[in-house]
C-alpha cells in the first residue's frame, strides 16, 4: 500500500521545521516534562510517523505545534511552517492555520465531532468561516469531498448525525473535513485504533490516496508499528519525550540502532517466523516524567546500560543519511548479533 517513493526524491526544503521544542505541564506535585528539547522537519508530501509507548510526547508534541495544549501546559523552542514562527503565535493566527494550512483527524471522531449537530453543518462551517463560501456553495463542495473518501449518497449524508455512522464512516467524514481547505499538512493521531481491521486498512489506504493526489504532507502519530510499516517514509521514535531514533521506515525496521527501538519491533507479532518462546516485552515501566532523570530515560529497562547511561544525557548523533540516535550504546544489538 505505501507508497514506492523514497524519502530522497521527496523536496528537499521543509514544510515544518521543529527546533529545541520543550513542554511541560504545571501540576501540583510540579512539572511534568512531556516533551524535552525535540528537533525534527516534516517535508512536503512526505509520511513521517511517530511511534513510541502512551505518555512518549506523540500527541503534546503536535498539539504544542497547534496552540491547543491544555492550560496548564506551556511550549518553548520554535515551529516554523513554510519559514513562518507559528510556535505560541496569536489566537487569531494560530485559529486561521487550524483546519486551513493544517488539519488534524484526531483519534476518536465520535469526541471530535458536535452529536448535537449534522455531518453537514459542522463541515460547511469550515469553507463558510476559512474560504468565505456561501452555505450552498459549502455544501456542494463537502459533497465533492465525502464522495472523495468513498461515500455514498453525500447528499443525503450531509443532513445526518455523527451517531448515524458508523465508526469507519466516521472517520472518513473527519478526514474529508480536514481535507476541505486542501491544507499542506494534515496530523493524523491514531486514525485507525478504534477501527476492526478491514476499516482500518481502507482508511491508510485513502490516506495514501489521498496524499498522492494532493501532495499532501502527512504525520501519522500511532503505537502501531504495523501501520507505520504501511504508510510512512521516516520514523521518528519517542520515548519518555525525547527523540531516540529517526530513520528511513526501510532502514528503522531492517537495520535501528537504538535499544528502545529493538524492544519496540520485538514485541509486535511476525507471520514471517515460527516463535516458540512467548512475545518479548520490554522489562519495567516509563520513568516519571515530572523527575528527569540525568541520564538516559531508557537506562533502568535497557539491556545494554553502562554506568555512563545514568549519568549523561545521549546526544543525537547523525549515524548515516536520514539515520539519527540518541544512545551511548555502540556495539552490536542482540537481533543483529542473531541476524534478525
Amino acid at each position: 500500500m505505501r507508497s514506492t517513493r523514497r524519502t530522497a526524491e521527496l523536496t528537499a526544503a521543509a514544510l515544518l521545521e521543529i527546533r529545541a521544542l520543550s513542554v511541560q505541564f504545571s501540576t501540583g506535585d510540579g512539572p511534568v516534562y512531556a516533551v524535552n528539547d525535540l528537533d525534527l522537519q516534516v517535508r512536503r508530501g512526505e509520511v513521517l510517523g511517530m511511534v513510541g509507548e502512551s505518555g512518549s510526547g506523540k500527541s503534546q508534541t503536535w498539539l504544542a505545534v497547534l496552540g491547543l495544549l491544555a492550560k496548564n501546559g506551556h511550549a518553548e523552542g520554535s515551529v516554523r511552517l513554510d519559514g513562518e514562527e507559528i510556535l505560541n503565535a496569536p489566537s487569531r493566527t494560530l485559529t486561521r492555520l487550524r483546519g486551513n494550512r493544517v488539519g488534524m483527524i484526531f483519534q476518536d471522531p465520535m469526541t471530535a465531532m458536535n452529536p448535537f449537530l449534522t455531518v453537514g453543518r459542522q463541515m460547511t462551517e469550515v469553507l463558510q468561516w476559512h474560504r468565505g463560501l456561501s452555505r450552498r456553495a459549502a455544501e456542494a463542495r463537502c459533497i465533492e469531498a465525502l464522495t472523495a473518501v468513498h461515500i455514498t449518497d453525500a447528499a443525503r449524508r450531509l443532513q445526518m448525525y455523527p451517531h448515524e455512522f458508523s465508526g469507519g464512516m466516521r472517520q472518513r467524514v473527519m478526514i474529508a473535513t480536514a481535507l476541505l481547505t486542501e491544507p499542506q499538512l494534515l496530523i493524523c493521531d491514531e486514525p485507525t485504533t478504534a477501527l476492526d481491521v478491514t476499516v482500518q486498512a481502507q482508511i491508510l489506504a485513502l490516506l495514501d490516496e489521498l496524499r498522492q493526489r494532493h501532495g499532501t504532507a502527512i504525520v501519522l502519530i500511532t503505537h502501531d508499528l504495523g501501520v507505520v510499516a504501511q504508510l510512512a517514509d521516516r520514523v521518528v521514535v519517542m520515548y519518555a519525550g525525547r527523540q531516540v531514533e529517526t530513520a528511513e521506515v526501510h532502514t528503522l525496521y531492517g537495520a535501528y540502532r537504538h535499544p528502545y527501538t529493538e524492544g519496540l519491533l520485538r514485541s509486535v507479532p511476525r507471520l514471517d517466523e515460527a516463535r516458540a518462546e512467548r512475545l518479548a516485552t520490554i522489562p519495567g515501566r516509563p520513568p516519571d516524567l515530572a523527575q528527569r532523570p540525568p541520564g538516559c530515560p531508557f537506562a533502568p529497562r535497557c539491556a545494554y546500560a553502562a554506568p555512563i547511561c545514568a549519568q549523561q544525557m545521549p546526544p543525537l548523533v547523525a549515524l548515516g543519511p536520514e539515520h539519527l540516535r540518541a544512545c551511548h550504546y555502540g556495539g552490536a544489538l542482540k537481533s543483529e548479533a542473531r541476524g534478525a
